[in-house]
């Protein structure tokens, strides 16, 4: 998928250090459950693999479950 076929309403946008970064799959937890993991593209075509620590680990609401807009972890990848 192409960023700008990327929204709000099929991915998850952050800004990091002054880049929009739009994730191509849904975040998913971890093997361990601790965290949230997505892979993301931005403008220029760069895949990122980004994570997001679970803070409520009891919810049953995965929109309440981590601070989407501050992931713990942005690594790129290539």
């Amino acid at each position: 998928m192409k960023f700008t076929e990327l929204n709000e309403r099929n991915s998850t946008i952050i800004e990091v250090e002054r880049k929009e970064l739009r994730t191509t799959q849904d975040p998913h937890v971890s093997d361990d459950g601790n965290q949230y993991i997505a892979e993301a593209l931005d403008a220029e075509g760069n895949t990122y693999l980004v994570t997001w620590e679970v803070i409520d680990h009891e919810t049953t609401d995965e929109s309440s479950a981590c601070d989407w807009d501050n992931p713990v972890g942005v690594t790129l990848v290539k």
